[in-house]
């Protein structure tokens, strides 16, 4: 059958286009740590379809010139020939050059700073100046084998990309980086460029594989978004936590720990005016001083002042990412760490800021904390917790268990890490938040999810009613038992997506006396034919399971399934895919009493990712 793509309407088309842009045709990694348009070069045979896809699809393509540092095209130039794909000299030749807007550099591959500066002047962007061009991506990861300072020699090809970059965009107002690069003094990549322009900047998103320094000057008076942190420090941060012990006993620490302390080195903010500020994402950064690089406006002149205390009225979503407290540094003894380990269970020193006044956020609605190492109860006061709408809280141990969400009155998303409890003998702690959070009144939460570390034992949930009426979506990365399943549909009759952990499944003679006291508490929730009429979406994850028991989590996932007549989609790891389509086949072969398992035809059964 033909089909004349000249029919589709221009919205369709226009969004198949942006989305080539950012994703490319299989889409990228690299899309994940920072937004990139990766996918520039995936629409240069979309311009050759026809008039109405050339007209949709120019817009986007020559607005963005692109440097592929390392591509397999080659160019070749006085100097030599030099791995690299641009589409500067097509914008050049059609006239769009006054119209671009965007500069997208990224590497493929290591590449050097040399190979960089090389190819800016190879793809002829470093011979022009671009005075419409006002954002900058610049995407330029290392292997391990080439992070950390660079030597002498490359301090030279970095400068140079910051000249060029520099002389090229004097207008540049947006800056979105991720480098593994350095100069020989441990400086960022883009230092330079980033300083020139930080007066001028209103987003700022620097991301760097290792430590990130910045030698700022100035300050930034015109800054609505600020993102400053590490790739994934978390990791690093958890491999730390989990090693202090062996280091405070043998009073060594290796090499790789050494490295991954400097990894989390707090960062140097710039000075930054609070009061523009919408969005503000910074780590790792020092528990103590959090406040001290923002100013705010001077009462009795109106102006800027960075001796005024900040009030941040304008920011909405707020990130705070923290590093090791200086106690906790690689130089410190063994008698230091235990000094630590005592003083971070106190509620800890209050943050220094200007003239001792907090900072207030009247219109903050996104709250996320990590690894805050003090007590976590009194710091969350300083926060509108009436009117946040979104919390997520990452290993914060200290006080976590006297935590209680109901305080969030306006929350619609809690995403929460439940830290390990203290001693071994207190593990019933986390079980009984985990039923006192189900048991809290919020109205308006629509997603919850709680993530543990811990799978020693399996969490119960509570037996009473719970107040989550409204909850759509419910994400329990928490050891638990088939039989919580049944459970959960039938307290919450509006979840529309469920993921659970599977670390046990009762024995038949188990679940045969189990019948005899669920019953009581739960009535027809064996005999009752539909268990929800909301849920949509059933993923499960089978942990630490033997093929047994697994084939028994599976049969009651399927026998599950056949009494949610609104499901749609059911997700397990790959390995376990096959056996539970058999199952489901069963099921539909077995005659269940006052059930129609005809809906189990249409559903569909997705590979969870690891």
């Amino acid at each position: 059958m033909h089909c004349d793509f000249d029919t589709l309407p221009p919205r369709v088309l226009t969004r198949v286009f942006e989305y080539l842009f950012w994703t490319g045709l299989c889409g990228d990694h690299r899309a994940e740590q920072m937004v990139l348009p990766i996918g520039q070069f995936a629409m240069l045979a979309c311009l050759s379809v026809s008039h109405a896809w050339r007209k949709r699809a120019a817009g986007l393509f020559y607005r963005t010139a692109v440097v592929a540092v390392g591509a397999s095209d080659t160019v070749m130039t006085a100097s030599g020939e030099h791995r690299v794909r641009t589409n500067v000299r097509l914008v050049l030749e059609s006239g769009y050059a006054p119209k671009t807007t965007r500069l997208a550099v990224f590497s493929i591959g290591s590449m050097m700073p040399e190979d960089l500066d090389e190819c800016l002047v190879a793809s002829e962007f470093a011979g022009f100046e671009w005075p419409s061009i006002d954002t900058l991506y610049f995407y330029h990861p290392l292997g391990p084998e080439n992070q950390g300072p660079a030597s002498l020699d490359q301090d030279e090809p970095i400068d140079s990309v910051n000249r060029h970059l520099i002389a090229s965009m004097p207008n540049l107002e947006r800056i979105y980086t991720l480098s593994g690069t350095c100069d020989s003094f441990g400086l960022f990549a883009l230092d330079d460029l980033i300083n020139e322009r930080m007066p001028h900047l209103n987003s700022l998103t620097a991301v760097a594989q290792g430590p990130l320094k910045l030698g700022f000057h100035g300050s930034a008076y015109l800054l609505k978004r600020l993102t400053m942190s590490t790739v994934d420090p978390t990791l690093a941060m958890h491999a730390l936590l989990t090693d202090n012990d062996s280091i405070a006993s043998s009073g060594e620490e290796s090499e790789d720990s050494e490295r991954q302390r400097e990894h989390l080195m707090p960062l140097t903010v710039p000075r930054v005016f609070a009061e523009l500020l919408v969005q503000l994402d910074i780590g790792p950064i020092e528990p103590d001083n959090i406040w001290s690089q923002f100013f705010g406006i001077n009462g009795a002149s109106g102006n800027p002042d960075i001796f005024t205390a900040p009030d941040f009225v304008c920011l909405r979503r707020l990130r705070l990412v923290f590093g090791l407290p200086r106690c906790l540094r690689a130089s410190d003894s063994r008698r230091k760490a235990r000094h630590a380990s005592r003083q971070h269970a106190s509620p800890g020193p209050e943050n220094t800021v200007v003239n001792g006044i907090y900072p207030v956020f009247p219109r903050l609605e996104s709250l996320t904390v990590e690894h805050y190492p003090y007590n976590i109860l009194l710091f969350l006061e300083n926060f509108p917790r009436a009117r946040l709408r979104y919390l997520e809280l990452r290993k914060c141990p200290h006080r976590f268990f006297e935590l209680s969400l109901g305080v969030f009155t306006s929350l619609q998303t809690a995403i929460i890490d439940v830290p390990r409890a203290p001693h071994a003998s207190k593990s019933e702690d986390e079980e009984a938040w985990i039923s006192r959070a189900f048991a809290e009144k919020m109205p308006t939460l629509r997603s919850l999810s709680l993530v543990t570390s811990s799978i020693l034992y399996q969490v119960e949930l509570p037996s009473q009613h719970y107040n989550l009426n409204q909850l759509q979506h419910l994400h329990l990365g928490i050891s638990m038992r088939a039989m919580e399943i049944a459970k959960l549909l039938f307290e919450l009759p509006q979840l529309r997506s469920l993921y659970l952990e599977i670390t046990n499944v009762m024995s038949a003679a188990h679940e045969y006396l189990s019948r005899s006291v669920h019953p009581k508490k739960y009535p027809g929730i064996f005999t009752r034919a539909t268990l929800s009429s909301s849920l949509e979406e059933l993923a499960v994850r089978l942990v630490d399971l033997s093929p047994h028991r697994s084939r028994r989590a599976l049969s009651k996932t399927a026998y599950a399934a056949a009494r949610i007549p609104s499901i749609l989609r059911i997700s397990t790891q790959a390995e376990y895919v096959d056996d539970l389509r058999a199952t489901i086949v069963k099921v539909q072969a077995t005659k269940l009493p006052h059930v129609d398992a005809r809906h189990l035809d249409t559903v569909q059964l997705h590979s969870l990712v690891t």
